[in-house]
């Protein structure tokens, strides 16, 4: 038991807690007495003194011993859920950018910023409502292509009638197109609903879904907390930059918690975004 509490882990590089090893020493010291008791080395009285001690000492550390796995169980159910409250609050934030460059077409470093667009701001979003018609899968005629502008007489031209895309579609009166001013916190969160229909004699609503279900979310959202930690004090801190050039923005960011719950020193920071390459995920893997 001495030798396993004095012994490091190689593959975690944890050592057992100072209780663990004062009880092996405790029952180390036990051993000896009993092997001198059984040699007749000890007096009678020295005996009944020594080895009681000795019994309670290694009763006390196997206590304590307990206690300090305990607390070790407790820390780490701790630092799972601030893993787990500061992944959604990540996410949340990340939805949040992601909407704000579809709306501007950049990402902010401002928290007021971002706040205000959810407060205030609007999504811009193409429904086709009630029509439920397609577009048509066949070239189009010389009739579309005039309305078109489309010249037949031209190689160009022959190549933009093989197939009706959306936008030629709409024109045509084809499909039906619309586009609606979703509330941004209600495109990012809570869901929206652009009308009711009723085609044929069904009714339904058309409704556009919040960018993540309530049901995946580990706590509710609520506009004033988004941008602090759940489980412990402070704020995360939101940056954004343009890597690209004037000909070619591409937009970047990155969030993350400028203090984390590290007890155990793994040093496994969470982040979402980067500001080196463009991309929008996490840095973990569930």
């Amino acid at each position: 038991m001495l030798i396993l509490g004095l012994t490091v882990n190689k593959d975690t590089g944890v050592q057992q807690t100072p209780e663990f090893v004062y009880a092996g020493l405790a029952l180390f010291l036990m051993g000896i007495l009993m092997v001198l008791h059984v040699l007749g080395i000890f007096k009678r009285k020295s005996r009944f003194i020594l080895i009681p001690v000795l019994i309670s000492v290694c009763i006390w550390f196997g206590y304590m011993n307990y206690a300090s796995i305990q607390a070790r169980i407790e820390l780490e159910e701790e630092y799972l859920l601030y893993n787990k409250y500061v992944k959604q609050s990540l996410i949340d934030i990340r939805d949040v950018q992601v909407a704000f460059k579809k709306t501007y077409q950049r990402y902010s470093d401002n928290i007021g910023e971002l706040e205000n667009f959810l407060k205030t701001g609007s999504v811009s979003y193409v429904s086709a409502k009630c029509d439920n018609r397609l577009i048509p899968d066949e070239r189009m005629n010389m009739e579309q292509a005039a309305l078109l502008g489309i010249d037949p007489n031209t190689d160009e031209g022959n190549r933009e009638m093989e197939k009706i895309d959306e936008d030629e579609a709409t024109i045509l009166g084809l499909i039906t197109r619309d586009t609606v001013q979703i509330p941004a916190v209600d495109y990012i969160f809570n869901g929206y609903k652009i009308c009711d229909c009723n085609v044929d004699g069904k009714e339904y609503e058309v409704r556009v879904p919040p960018m993540h279900t309530a049901e995946k979310r580990h706590f509710p959202f609520e506009l004033e907390k988004i941008w602090t930690k759940r489980s412990k004090e402070g704020q995360f801190i939101v940056q954004a930059t343009d890597i690209g050039d004037s000909s070619h923005p591409k937009p970047v960011f990155k969030v993350y918690d400028p203090k984390p719950f590290d007890p155990f020193m793994r040093r496994d920071t969470l982040v979402v975004g980067n500001l080196t390459k463009h991309h929008t995920e996490g840095n973990w893997k569930d």
